[in-house]
């Protein structure tokens, strides 16, 4: 028996001597650069390195990179490669293991200046970077920065530390997490610090358009100072984006949902707490791919994409249907309350210009219905309670499980407001509301 674990003693160390050079044989090969340019979405990959047995040093160039379905064509990313092999791998941070570790001195060039990418790997920055490659063919990513300063237009941007996480799985899917101690936003006419903050986006791929895909942002705390002082504490807002096959062999459609929350508020307002739950279906989900690309190539300065595109891809999305339902919440006076809203845009196919979008064509064709629920015993603490006992001793609203109630339908330019009907033509034009 001792004899055994003697020998399983000794095969094991000969295959920890010997798959670190069977790592660097595998780095040195070209299917790597294949399959790192598949993984990452990045086609202007290449990667040069020089092997040894248990390390590697070499260069990693990306031109043009691709990033959520733009592609950046003045852009060129320059690092330095320090790569340890594994299987075993002694890195800063602890011991690791997979098939390999890589620090990393990234050089961005091409962006301008106050661009927080660019400030963040402009050269000196001391920005850190470390890439872990697993067995499993993922490749996990991490950037570490100190105290930075961003700069846009009138706007300031100081980070006490930055620090971002990312995991590509082997099929390209990808999550990044951002976060941060605390970040403070400064502009003439406000001031703004928000303290611990946390951002995952998820996406299928880093180089197509983040929808399908999620958001979620998370914050401590926040607080607002302006004309007006405003704390916010305990804000979540999260974004969710999935494709609904579309009917008929028609293209996919959009399904958006956002969620918004503040635990506590603090102002000069009676509101306490809020929150906000939305949700956008029907949309074409080529048309908003479309829409992402080009407001991006706009702020990029892009030659050839104009602001004309982006109003066309406006006018194809009012011409066909969508749908959106929207519940709001707070708290107030010490009572609870909430508003439950749906729109339905029919779509307009006549539509040629954004012009003939009139206020009148667009009540005239929507369709919407509010139901709107707020305490009683809490309103009559309010600046509303004389109103309040007035209008519910008139049975004009009405009441139901100790919350006032009221209800308005909005269709074919009318408005049903708790039974009474209020026609909107004498007002607004509407007689021709369905034709250009």
């Amino acid at each position: 028996m001792k004899k055994f674990s003697v020998l399983i003693g000794f095969v094991a160390i000969i295959l920890l001597a010997t798959i670190p050079m069977l790592v660097g044989l595998l780095i040195d090969d070209s299917d790597t650069v294949a399959r790192l340019r598949e993984v990452t979405g990045q086609p202007g990959l290449t990667l040069n390195t020089r092997s040894g047995w248990f390390s590697s040093i070499g260069t990693l160039q990306i031109e043009s990179p691709i990033i959520a379905g733009v592609r950046y064509e003045q852009v060129r990313v320059d690092a330095d490669l320090e790569i340890i092999h594994g299987p075993l791998l002694w890195t800063e941070q602890g011991f690791r293991f997979g098939m390999a570790w890589v620090d990393i001195t990234p050089v961005l060039q091409g962006l301008e200046e106050n661009d927080l990418l660019q400030t963040l790997f402009q050269s000196g920055s001391g920005t850190q970077v470390s890439l872990m490659a697993g067995f499993d063919g993922a490749l996990h990513a991490q950037l570490r920065s100190g105290p930075f300063r961003y700069a846009q237009r009138a706007q300031a941007f100081d980070f006490e530390d930055l620090q971002v996480n990312m995991d590509i799985a082997r099929g390209g899917a990808a999550t990044v997490g951002l976060n941060t101690a605390s970040v403070n936003v400064s502009a003439p006419l406000y001031a703004m610090t928000i303290d611990t903050l946390d951002v995952e986006l998820r996406s299928a791929s880093l180089d197509a358009s983040p929808l399908p895909g999620s958001l979620a942002i998370d914050a401590e705390s926040a607080q607002f100072n302006g004309a007006q002082r405003l704390t916010l504490g305990g804000i979540s807002i999260d974004y969710v984006a999935r494709e609904q096959a579309g009917a008929d062999n028609a293209p996919p459609t959009l399904l958006l949902e956002q969620r918004v929350q503040v635990a506590e508020l603090v102002s000069e307002l009676p509101i306490t707490a809020f929150g906000m739950q939305t949700q956008l279906e029907g949309v074409d989900l080529n048309l908003v791919a479309d829409y992402l690309r080009v407001q991006r190539n706009l702020q990029m300065g892009d030659p050839d994409t104009s602001a004309e595109q982006l109003e066309e891809i406006y006018l194809e999305m009012l011409r066909e249907p969508f749908t959106q339902r929207s519940l709001i919440t707070a708290t107030a006076w010490g009572g609870e309350h909430q508003a439950d809203l749906e729109i339905i845009w029919p779509g307009e196919p006549t539509l040629l210009t954004m012009a003939q979008l009139t206020l009148g064509r667009v009540v005239g064709l929507l369709h919407a219905e509010l139901e709107l629920r707020a305490n009683e015993e809490a309103l009559l603490d309010s600046l509303f309670a004389a109103s309040v006992r007035n209008y519910t001793a008139q049975g004009v609203l009405p009441q139901d499980n100790g919350d006032v109630v009221i209800t308005a339908t909005l269709q074919g330019g009318n408005i049903i407001l708790n039974g009474q009907l209020i026609q909107l033509a004498p007002f607004l034009n509407i007689g021709n509301a369905g034709r250009p």
